[in-house]
């Protein structure tokens, strides 16, 4: 069984400053000076396809790991821990120079051609995603490439088990409570908040060992895919950025023991609230 994850490596936008956000317009952030990091669903999906690899082991079964992203070269330092970490295949695919102002950042479909024009490429059995990256994701991915791929999709997956040499036992989140399903491979599933979303670590051994392991390269147009046309056809176009003000109202208690600053807290801000209710 061989099992891709893609990942989206984004901007820390919690340490982008007020300023970028009121500057903001079509056009996007400005996020270039702000540390690039992974969005806790794919790091959760990444972590999930070393713990399925490694219980396949266990049991005799032979399992191949590839990991790709839709980036830059911003992407190569987490493509070189993943192959430490015991990914095989590592790839980039580039995308820079086609499609509209803002990139793939807004363009769902876009993205999403590229994913399983990639997927295609690298011959995978089951395809993680995570449910979504970033603010600017709206969670259609995983349904975009899965109906490319013409394969079925499970979302808000929390934990993937093997269940015998091509299905696998699959936990995910539903309205009502967690599920468990057995699916048949080829598959495509979007991680949600999985039981371990956080990536192992690799060793400085393992690092030396995989030194100088190259970063395989794809074009966009190698794999058959003309970003402009699909950015172009988009439905929806971005016309700007508001934050949200998560600052919360506050208030100080007075009083010296802390009878006297349940009382205040009672008499000044409890008590007309419960009141009227």
């Amino acid at each position: 069984m061989r099992i891709a994850v893609g990942f989206k490596v984004t901007p820390d936008y919690e340490a982008l400053r007020p300023s970028d956000w009121a500057r903001a317009s079509s056009d996007g952030l400005e996020t270039r000076y702000v540390r690039r990091i992974l969005d806790a669903y794919d790091e959760g999906a990444l972590e999930l396809a070393l713990r399925l690899r490694d219980a396949r082991a266990e049991r005799g079964l032979e399992t191949g790991l590839a990991a790709f992203s839709v980036a830059g070269r911003e992407a190569d330092p987490f493509l070189k821990t993943l192959r430490a970490l015991g990914y095989e295949c590592a790839a980039r695919v580039d995308a820079t120079g086609a499609g509209a102002s803002g990139g793939l950042d807004f363009a769902p479909a876009a993205t999403a051609a590229l994913v399983a024009a990639c997927a295609q490429e690298l011959g995978d059995d089951v395809l993680l995603l995570g449910c979504s990256s970033g603010p600017s994701d709206d969670g259609t991915i995983p349904f975009f490439v899965a109906e490319a791929l013409a394969r079925p999709c499970v979302t808000r997956v929390t934990e993937i088990a093997p269940e015998g040499a091509d299905r696998l036992r699959v936990t995910f989140a539903a309205d009502d409570g967690l599920v468990r399903a057995t699916v048949r491979t080829p598959c495509v599933l979007a991680v949600g908040n999985a039981l371990v979303s956080h990536l192992r670590v690799p060793t400085l051994r393992d690092r030396l060992a995989v030194r100088e392991a190259a970063i395989a390269e794809l074009r966009a147009t190698d794999l058959g895919v003309d970003v402009a046309e699909a950015v172009g056809g988009e439905p929806t176009r971005l016309t700007g950025l508001t934050p949200f003000d998560r600052r919360r109202a506050g208030a100080l208690v007075a009083g010296v023991t802390p009878a006297g600053k349940a009382k205040a807290l009672w008499d000044e801000h409890l008590r007309a609230e419960l009141e009227a209710l």
